[in-house]
């Protein structure tokens, strides 16, 4: 198989949403063999911590107090840019990922949910090291700026809606606590089940390279878990080695799972009692009507229909980036 080899030098960011198999795929990918950067959390989230602020936030909206988030965003992006100047001090790779919720412009979560944010100052791009200037353009709506997006080769992993949406729905049930936070009403924010936000980022990232650019990737879950030539063919096109993916893998041990953090062992509990990929959790055909009918039976009624509305919602974004799909 021939496949263009990146410069070393390069940052691979794999952006996702919560629930899209990324866990997976970073196992698969194999990243303490191949020369990558340890990373915080199971190959990134570095914005994780930022995620309790939101929660925080949301629950009680009408007492909304940006201090905190911001602080927390500062935080974690201060982590992000020491890591990144570690890897190239030491000569490593950068391979990370993060969720597209926790780097979202807090302002525009909250206008997508509840309309204008009170008040008359909006949150600013987080000024980058090395840069005179921090912008952001209209189709960056997070809370980065233009210019440290630009540093970055990014992959879009996206998972058809109505899996990863009622997992989500699930694990937010399950009462998650994070950084002492938790979803007030166990169930998930509107900003957590749309892809408006992932797709303005990628629509961001294709106009900045451009049309000849095989740059940003989109991979779809069910093609990871279907074929691992297509893993192989990726993981050329991101400077790691193909002959050091792993496709099985020991079960991880009950003394590693009780040291994680209790969201971790939420998050984690498919991949945790796993021993290789899944083939079963390929989305495949769905039929949302019948989907429906099974959600209202597990969430209730009102559950049910708001699951069902987002996943519908969610679908022209989801196809969208799914006609753009790495492909073997």
């Amino acid at each position: 198989m021939t496949v263009e080899i990146p410069s070393p030098e390069c940052r691979y960011w794999l952006l996702t949403m919560p629930r899209t198999a990324s866990n997976m795929l970073v196992r698969v990918l194999n990243l303490d063999e191949q020369g990558v950067r340890p990373a915080p959390f199971n190959g990134g989230y570095f914005f994780f911590s930022s995620m309790a602020s939101r929660l925080k936030l949301y629950n009680k909206a009408s007492e909304w107090n940006l201090k905190d988030i911001e602080t927390s965003l500062k935080q974690s992006f201060d982590v992000l840019q020491d890591y990144l100047e570690g890897a190239e001090k030491d000569g490593q790779k950068v391979f990370v990922k993060e969720h597209i919720s926790f780097l979202n412009d807090i302002s525009l979560e909250y206008e997508h949910m509840y309309g204008t944010l009170p008040g008359d100052s909006l949150p600013r791009p987080m000024p980058a090291r090395g840069f005179a200037e921090s912008t952001r353009s209209p189709l960056n709506q997070t809370s980065l700026p233009d210019e440290f997006l630009k540093t970055w080769y990014p992959t879009f992993l996206i998972r058809h809606p109505a899996l990863m949406l009622s997992s989500l729905y699930r694990t937010a049930q399950a009462d998650i606590e994070v950084y002492g936070s938790k979803r007030a009403n166990k169930e998930p924010f509107e900003f957590e089940a749309t892809m408006k936000f992932v797709k303005s980022l990628f629509d961001f990232y294709s106009n900045y390279f451009g049309n000849d650019s095989k740059w940003p990737i989109v991979l779809d879950a069910d093609d990871v878990i279907m074929y691992p030539e297509l893993v192989m063919k990726y993981a050329g096109l991101v400077g790691l080695s193909p002959e050091k993916l792993r496709f099985s893998w020991e079960k991880t041990s009950k003394e590693d799972v009780e040291k994680m953090h209790s969201a971790a062992k939420i998050m984690l509990s498919t991949i945790n009692s796993s021993t290789g990929v899944d083939k079963g959790k390929v989305a495949g055909n769905i039929d949302i009507d019948v989907e429906a009918e099974k959600w209202r039976a597990e969430f209730g009624e009102e559950g049910g229909n708001k699951l069902e509305k987002w996943v519908r919602d969610a679908m022209p974004d989801y196809e969208y980036l799914r006609s753009r799909r790495l492909t073997v």
